[in-house]
Protein backbone atom coordinates (compact mmCIF):
# COMPACT_ATOMS: atom_id res chain seq x y z
CA UNK A 1 0.00 0.00 0.00
CA UNK A 2 1.13 3.49 -1.03
CA UNK A 3 -0.12 6.72 1.17
CA UNK A 4 0.22 9.46 -1.44
CA UNK A 5 0.39 13.26 0.06
CA UNK A 6 -0.81 16.26 -1.08
CA UNK A 7 1.52 18.59 -0.10
CA UNK A 8 0.56 22.68 -0.60
CA UNK A 9 3.50 24.60 -2.78
CA UNK A 10 4.59 27.42 -0.92
CA UNK A 11 5.29 31.29 -1.72
CA UNK A 12 9.07 31.99 -0.75
CA UNK A 13 11.38 29.57 -3.43
CA UNK A 14 15.04 29.14 -3.94
CA UNK A 15 15.37 31.66 -7.15
CA UNK A 16 13.17 34.48 -8.30
CA UNK A 17 10.74 33.86 -11.20
CA UNK A 18 11.42 35.63 -14.68
CA UNK A 19 9.01 38.18 -15.47
CA UNK A 20 6.99 36.48 -18.39
CA UNK A 21 6.22 33.79 -15.19
CA UNK A 22 4.68 36.25 -12.89
CA UNK A 23 0.96 36.01 -13.21
CA UNK A 24 -0.82 39.09 -14.22
CA UNK A 25 -4.58 39.43 -14.33
CA UNK A 26 -5.23 39.19 -17.68
CA UNK A 27 -3.03 36.29 -17.68
CA UNK A 28 -4.70 33.03 -19.49
CA UNK A 29 -3.86 29.41 -18.96
CA UNK A 30 -2.98 29.00 -22.16
CA UNK A 31 -0.59 31.65 -22.32
CA UNK A 32 1.03 30.82 -18.94
CA UNK A 33 1.47 27.27 -20.03
CA UNK A 34 3.23 28.62 -23.52
CA UNK A 35 5.76 30.79 -21.34
CA UNK A 36 6.19 27.59 -18.76
CA UNK A 37 7.57 25.31 -21.92
CA UNK A 38 9.99 27.94 -23.01
CA UNK A 39 12.14 28.81 -19.49
CA UNK A 40 15.05 27.42 -19.54
CA UNK A 41 16.38 28.06 -15.48
CA UNK A 42 15.00 25.11 -13.95
CA UNK A 43 15.17 23.82 -10.49
CA UNK A 44 14.20 20.23 -9.08
CA UNK A 45 10.32 20.83 -7.39
CA UNK A 46 11.18 19.62 -4.26
CA UNK A 47 14.30 22.22 -4.13
CA UNK A 48 12.35 24.97 -5.49
CA UNK A 49 10.04 25.66 -2.79
CA UNK A 50 10.85 27.01 0.88
CA UNK A 51 8.21 27.29 2.44
CA UNK A 52 8.81 26.44 6.17
CA UNK A 53 5.14 24.01 6.42
CA UNK A 54 6.34 22.43 2.46
CA UNK A 55 9.83 21.61 3.28
CA UNK A 56 8.66 19.87 6.87
CA UNK A 57 5.55 17.86 4.98
CA UNK A 58 8.28 17.31 2.56
CA UNK A 59 10.93 16.21 5.05
CA UNK A 60 7.92 13.78 6.83
CA UNK A 61 6.95 11.89 3.67
CA UNK A 62 10.32 11.13 2.77
CA UNK A 63 10.80 9.13 6.32
CA UNK A 64 7.99 6.71 5.38
CA UNK A 65 9.26 4.04 2.37
CA UNK A 66 5.28 3.67 1.59
CA UNK A 67 4.29 7.43 1.46
CA UNK A 68 5.20 9.08 -2.00
CA UNK A 69 4.56 13.21 -1.75
CA UNK A 70 2.89 14.77 -4.60
CA UNK A 71 2.86 18.39 -4.81
CA UNK A 72 -0.28 21.29 -5.09
CA UNK A 73 0.85 24.08 -7.16
CA UNK A 74 -1.30 27.05 -7.85
CA UNK A 75 1.39 27.69 -11.02
CA UNK A 76 2.23 23.93 -12.07
CA UNK A 77 -1.04 21.99 -11.44
CA UNK A 78 -0.30 18.36 -9.75
CA UNK A 79 3.86 17.54 -9.79
CA UNK A 80 3.81 13.80 -8.73
CA UNK A 81 7.40 13.79 -9.34
CA UNK A 82 9.54 15.76 -7.04
CA UNK A 83 12.55 15.41 -8.96
CA UNK A 84 10.86 17.20 -11.85
CA UNK A 85 12.81 20.47 -12.63
CA UNK A 86 10.28 23.32 -13.23
CA UNK A 87 10.89 27.36 -13.36
CA UNK A 88 10.30 29.19 -10.95
CA UNK A 89 6.99 31.29 -10.56
CA UNK A 90 4.61 33.71 -8.96
CA UNK A 91 0.91 32.65 -8.94
CA UNK A 92 -1.34 32.06 -6.12
CA UNK A 93 -5.36 31.30 -6.36
CA UNK A 94 -5.64 34.74 -4.47
CA UNK A 95 -6.73 38.20 -5.35
CA UNK A 96 -6.95 37.50 -9.39
CA UNK A 97 -3.53 36.65 -9.56
CA UNK A 98 -3.04 33.11 -10.75
CA UNK A 99 -5.75 30.31 -12.27
CA UNK A 100 -9.04 30.27 -11.24
CA UNK A 101 -9.76 26.87 -9.52
CA UNK A 102 -11.86 25.60 -11.90
CA UNK A 103 -8.46 25.72 -14.46
CA UNK A 104 -6.57 24.34 -11.84
CA UNK A 105 -6.21 21.43 -13.93
CA UNK A 106 -5.31 23.08 -17.25
CA UNK A 107 -2.08 24.25 -15.79
CA UNK A 108 1.33 23.17 -17.64
CA UNK A 109 1.50 19.78 -14.66
CA UNK A 110 -2.54 18.54 -15.42
CA UNK A 111 -4.52 17.57 -12.59
CA UNK A 112 -5.66 14.35 -10.51
CA UNK A 113 -5.40 12.20 -13.86
CA UNK A 114 -1.87 11.61 -13.46
CA UNK A 115 -2.26 9.63 -10.30
CA UNK A 116 -1.21 6.13 -10.31
CA UNK A 117 -3.34 4.26 -7.99
CA UNK A 118 -3.50 0.99 -6.68
CA UNK A 119 -6.31 -0.33 -5.11
CA UNK A 120 -5.02 -0.66 -2.15
CA UNK A 121 -3.85 2.66 -2.06
CA UNK A 122 -4.82 5.84 -0.29
CA UNK A 123 -4.87 9.41 -0.83
CA UNK A 124 -4.20 12.05 2.11
CA UNK A 125 -3.90 15.67 1.95
CA UNK A 126 -3.86 18.35 5.04
CA UNK A 127 -3.48 21.37 2.17
CA UNK A 128 -5.08 24.79 2.87
CA UNK A 129 -8.48 25.19 1.55
CA UNK A 130 -8.35 27.11 -1.67
CA UNK A 131 -5.93 23.64 -3.14
CA UNK A 132 -8.77 21.33 -2.04
CA UNK A 133 -11.20 24.19 -3.92
CA UNK A 134 -9.55 23.91 -6.51
CA UNK A 135 -9.52 20.36 -6.45
CA UNK A 136 -13.35 20.06 -6.32
CA UNK A 137 -12.60 21.66 -10.32
CA UNK A 138 -11.12 18.46 -11.02
CA UNK A 139 -11.85 14.74 -11.56
CA UNK A 140 -12.58 13.55 -8.38
CA UNK A 141 -13.62 10.03 -9.19
CA UNK A 142 -10.13 9.20 -10.09
CA UNK A 143 -9.36 9.56 -5.56
CA UNK A 144 -12.67 9.87 -3.91
CA UNK A 145 -12.89 6.00 -3.13
CA UNK A 146 -9.34 6.64 -1.53
CA UNK A 147 -9.25 9.98 -0.27
CA UNK A 148 -8.76 10.72 3.10
CA UNK A 149 -8.98 14.62 4.60
CA UNK A 150 -10.14 15.88 7.45
CA UNK A 151 -13.50 16.71 8.52
CA UNK A 152 -13.24 20.18 7.77
CA UNK A 153 -11.87 20.22 4.33
CA UNK A 154 -13.97 21.55 1.48
CA UNK A 155 -13.49 17.96 0.18
CA UNK A 156 -14.85 16.41 3.30
CA UNK A 157 -18.32 15.53 1.58
CA UNK A 158 -16.77 13.52 -1.46
CA UNK A 159 -13.44 11.88 0.47
CA UNK A 160 -14.04 8.10 1.33
CA UNK A 161 -12.91 9.00 5.22
CA UNK A 162 -12.35 12.08 6.97
CA UNK A 163 -10.41 12.52 10.41
CA UNK A 164 -11.91 14.53 13.45
CA UNK A 165 -10.30 17.61 14.18
CA UNK A 166 -10.86 19.50 17.61
CA UNK A 167 -11.25 23.27 17.41
CA UNK A 168 -8.55 23.29 19.78
CA UNK A 169 -6.26 20.71 18.57
CA UNK A 170 -3.21 23.48 18.24
CA UNK A 171 -3.34 23.90 22.20
CA UNK A 172 -3.42 19.81 22.93
CA UNK A 173 -1.10 19.64 19.94
CA UNK A 174 1.20 22.59 21.40
CA UNK A 175 1.93 24.30 18.01
CA UNK A 176 1.18 26.94 16.09
CA UNK A 177 -1.42 27.77 12.94
CA UNK A 178 1.39 27.47 10.94
CA UNK A 179 2.78 24.37 12.03
CA UNK A 180 -0.83 22.59 12.47
CA UNK A 181 -1.30 21.10 9.36
CA UNK A 182 2.22 19.67 9.39
CA UNK A 183 1.15 18.28 13.15
CA UNK A 184 -1.88 16.42 11.66
CA UNK A 185 0.39 15.02 8.87
CA UNK A 186 3.09 13.52 11.22
CA UNK A 187 -0.43 11.90 13.27
CA UNK A 188 -1.86 10.35 10.41
CA UNK A 189 2.02 9.18 9.28
CA UNK A 190 2.95 7.93 12.79
CA UNK A 191 -0.38 7.20 14.62
CA UNK A 192 -2.91 6.91 11.60
CA UNK A 193 -6.98 7.55 12.68
CA UNK A 194 -6.56 6.70 16.31
CA UNK A 195 -3.41 9.12 16.54
CA UNK A 196 -6.70 11.66 15.76
CA UNK A 197 -9.32 10.65 18.57
CA UNK A 198 -6.10 10.62 20.88
CA UNK A 199 -5.83 14.13 20.29
CA UNK A 200 -9.47 14.50 20.64
CA UNK A 201 -9.19 13.27 23.70
CA UNK A 202 -6.42 15.69 25.11
CA UNK A 203 -8.47 18.22 23.76
CA UNK A 204 -11.58 17.38 25.81
CA UNK A 205 -9.24 17.38 28.68
CA UNK A 206 -7.84 21.07 28.56
CA UNK A 207 -9.16 23.83 30.80
CA UNK A 208 -11.49 26.34 29.54
CA UNK A 209 -10.28 28.30 26.57
CA UNK A 210 -8.48 31.69 27.49
CA UNK A 211 -10.53 34.32 26.45
CA UNK A 212 -9.06 37.37 24.80
CA UNK A 213 -10.12 40.63 23.53
CA UNK A 214 -10.46 42.09 20.45
CA UNK A 215 -7.67 45.73 19.77
CA UNK A 216 -7.50 48.16 16.75
CA UNK A 217 -4.01 48.32 14.98
CA UNK A 218 -3.72 51.76 16.32
CA UNK A 219 -4.43 50.19 20.27
CA UNK A 220 -2.07 47.21 19.59
CA UNK A 221 1.08 49.96 18.35
CA UNK A 222 0.38 51.59 21.77
CA UNK A 223 0.51 47.99 23.57
CA UNK A 224 3.79 47.13 21.20
CA UNK A 225 4.96 50.55 22.02
CA UNK A 226 5.00 50.34 26.14
CA UNK A 227 6.05 46.62 25.72
CA UNK A 228 9.85 47.80 25.68
CA UNK A 229 10.92 45.10 28.51
CA UNK A 230 10.21 42.51 25.47
CA UNK A 231 13.24 42.10 23.39
CA UNK A 232 12.60 39.35 20.97
CA UNK A 233 9.23 38.88 19.16
CA UNK A 234 8.53 35.60 20.89
CA UNK A 235 8.77 37.65 24.76
CA UNK A 236 6.17 40.08 23.03
CA UNK A 237 3.87 37.65 21.66
CA UNK A 238 3.67 35.94 25.01
CA UNK A 239 3.68 38.81 26.97
CA UNK A 240 0.42 40.03 24.52
CA UNK A 241 -1.18 36.96 24.69
CA UNK A 242 -1.06 35.64 27.88
CA UNK A 243 -0.18 38.44 30.31
CA UNK A 244 -2.41 40.87 28.71
CA UNK A 245 -5.09 39.06 27.40
CA UNK A 246 -4.65 40.36 24.04
CA UNK A 247 -5.91 38.50 20.50
CA UNK A 248 -3.52 39.34 18.28
CA UNK A 249 -2.18 36.93 15.36
CA UNK A 250 1.77 36.32 15.22
CA UNK A 251 1.92 38.60 11.97
CA UNK A 252 -0.41 41.09 13.42
CA UNK A 253 1.95 41.50 16.48
CA UNK A 254 5.48 41.27 14.15
CA UNK A 255 3.75 44.48 11.83
CA UNK A 256 2.78 46.06 14.73
CA UNK A 257 6.75 45.83 16.24
CA UNK A 258 7.91 46.76 12.86
CA UNK A 259 5.89 49.53 12.93
CA UNK A 260 7.07 50.82 15.59
CA UNK A 261 10.61 50.46 15.35
CA UNK A 262 10.48 52.63 11.86
CA UNK A 263 8.94 55.41 13.95
CA UNK A 264 11.87 55.11 16.83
Amino acid sequence: MTIHVLIACSKTKSSPPSNDLIWQKQTTTEKWSKLWERETKLTPAKELYNGRAFKQQLSLCLQYAETKPHILSAGAGLISDIELPIPSYEATFQGGLGPKKEEWKNLPSGGLDKLQLEPEDVVISFAPPSYHQALLNDDLGIIAPQLIVPETSPLANIASSTLPIHPRAKEALGVADVDLNTAFLETYLSEGFDGFLKIKSNCDSLPPPVIRRKVSDDELLEIVRNASNCKTIGDLVRHLRDDLRVAASHERISKAKNLHSKKE
